[in-house]
């Protein structure tokens, strides 16, 4: 029931404004756009019209004056009568007149000039001179007079009552969506949360749907507010000019907008299609390049690991390629105003992004250089670790304290790079380390025990057998290179400590002091350095204490 009365007052109110709607607004938009000129028709110091256009050699302003002439010749009869003002249709053009006096004729100029057919001109035309000259000529008894004031005031009532009823289904509909506003906190009480990632959270939600409510409750009351005051000032005589100027002015910015969208339409419809072919192409290029990378589909020549980076190359190429397309049909894009801030940009983009570049470029060079791939432990520079992850900006690292260093691609590519994981996989990366050792130990019982402890480490393979290089012949001493094979290149921390540590057990349980020449000069000699328990002497003696 509720629902039917407001239907049955909105009908009545679209049945009101159908009814004061009745005059024309052309000259109201043509007085809005300050393009034309526009000559007026003025009859004792008011403007009844303007004339926007020539006709044959008289100009708008000669024509406006002989139209005013002719006004002012109607004038001097007695009284003049609405019904003997008429339009008369001519081959080419719509000619108004009184009686068989002639008073304006409108042409195809006035329908260039106002963007508007030739019989709604000539109607409009007809409309201004019956409401506004006309009524300088009408003599109202009292009776008319007192009827023509109670309709305005009922016109009044009606445009105050309907605006009234309208706030109060306005307040519903708000008080509604702000029922279901608070439902939606209740289903949203995270925040705005979409596919895993959040936008908003609980206080950005709240405060965004109340500036939302607000917003419309903003709109809505100054809507109604602006057709309440045109209705009102159109509702009377004596303002309805101003209320035709009101709408125009409110209108024709909207008029223009729409025929800019329509005209825009064909435009739009060429960008939807190169944006939706070149969506699709990168789609299909997508799952080629993942195919590719996840060694389904193979060409000679291009490996794997080039498809993520290649990808992302031909992706710029295509979505710049794109940007080159659709740039002269996006709207403005002729003005100087367009041009100028895409000068403007470039200059910006050109001067700080030159770092970037090099990096974009020494990118693309490492990748086709196949110097490393994610997951391979390599060094650059001094700093080493695990490859997590190569873009054409940088190279992210994890280092064996789990630390992550991004590296600038130009800064690796102006370095070293050193991959131990690559010749790991074969089993043929080599761990080395140096010993030093002094004349007095011969060098084949030194090379037996290094290459024992590489064989008692983890890590070390043991199908391929360690060995000893005699790297350097110094003064006092000797320096050997225990080199073995592994393939774990990512415990090489571990591998060198263990090493390491069977090297000092080796030699200390063989009762060879790991001592220097330099060191045997300023020591008490009497005493060794070897622990007691690795010592032979002291194994034999412990020994025999035992039994």
């Amino acid at each position: 029931m509720f629902k039917r009365k407001y239907m049955a007052l909105i009908a009545l109110m679209l049945f009101c404004v159908a009814l004061l709607a009745q005059v024309n607004d052309i000259f109201g938009a043509a007085e809005a756009d300050s393009t034309l000129k526009r000559a007026p028709v003025v009859y004792k110091d008011k403007v009844i019209f303007y004339v926007y256009s020539n006709l044959g050699h008289f100009t708008s302003f000669e024509r406006s004056v002989i139209i005013g002439k002719r006004l002012e010749e109607l004038g001097r009869q007695p009284f003049l009568v609405q019904d003997s003002l008429n339009i008369l249709q001519g081959q080419r053009e719509y000619s108004i007149r009184y009686g068989e006096s002639p008073i304006l004729i409108v042409s195809e100029a006035d329908s260039l000039a106002l963007q508007q057919p030739l019989k709604e001109i000539a109607i409009a035309y007809h409309a201004a001179i019956v409401n506004e000259f006309l009524p300088l000529f009408t003599r109202l008894s009292i009776r008319q007079s007192i009827f023509e004031i109670l309709k305005i005031a009922f016109w009044i009532a009606l445009i105050l009552g309907l605006s009234v009823l309208f706030w109060r289904v306005i307040k519903r509909l708000l008080d509604w969506l702000s029922r279901q506003i608070d439902k939606i906190k209740e289903n949203y009480s995270a925040g705005l949360v979409i596919r895993g990632i959040r936008f908003l959270n609980a206080e950005q939600f709240d405060r965004t749907l109340k500036f939302i409510l607000a917003l419309v409750r903003f709109g809505l009351g100054l809507l109604l507010f602006y057709f309440t005051v045109y209705f009102l000032l159109f509702a009377i005589p004596q303002t309805k000019s101003t209320a035709l100027h009101l709408h125009a002015y409110i209108m024709h910015p909207i008029v223009d907008v729409g025929k800019a969208v329509l005209k825009y339409l064909p435009n739009l419809f060429f960008i939807l299609v190169v944006v939706i072919i070149a969506r699709y192409l990168l789609r299909f290029l997508k799952y080629l390049f993942d195919e590719i990378r996840k060694g389904h589909i193979r060409f000679a020549g291009f490996y794997a690991d080039w498809a993520y980076s290649t990808y992302h190359i031909v992706r710029f190429l295509i979505l710049f390629f794109v940007v080159v397309i659709i740039f002269p049909y996006l709207p403005g894009s002729g003005s100087p105003a367009f041009q100028g801030i895409s000068i403007f940009v470039g200059v910006l983009v050109s001067l700080g992004s030159s770092s970037a570049i090099s990096n974009i470029i020494a990118g693309i060079i490492l990748t086709y250089m196949r110097a490393f791939k994610v997951g391979d432990y390599i060094k650059v520079g001094d700093k080493e670790g695990f490859v997590i992850d190569a873009s054409l900006l940088n190279v992210r690292i994890k280092t064996v304290k789990n630390v992550e260093i991004s590296i600038p691609n130009s800064v690796a590519l102006s370095g070293n790079i050193m991959d131990y994981s690559t010749y790991a996989r074969e089993g043929n990366l080599i761990v080395h380390t140096p010993v030093a050792m002094g004349y007095e130990v011969p060098w084949k019982q030194v090379k037996e025990l290094l290459i024992q402890a590489a064989l008692n480490s983890e890590g070390i393979l043991k199908h391929k057998p360690p060995f000893v290089h005699v790297k350097e012949l110094k003064d006092y001493y000797i320096v050997y290179e225990l080199n073995a094979y592994t393939d774990k290149a990512a415990a090489l921390g571990g591998i060198y400590s263990e090493l390491n540590a069977n090297v000092l057990d080796v030699f200390n349980a063989a009762g060879i002091e790991m001592l220097l020449p330099m060191y045997n000069a300023v020591r008490d000699g009497k005493q060794s350095s070897i622990p007691p328990k690795t010592m032979p002497e002291a194994s034999e003696s412990s020994e025999r204490e035992h039994e």
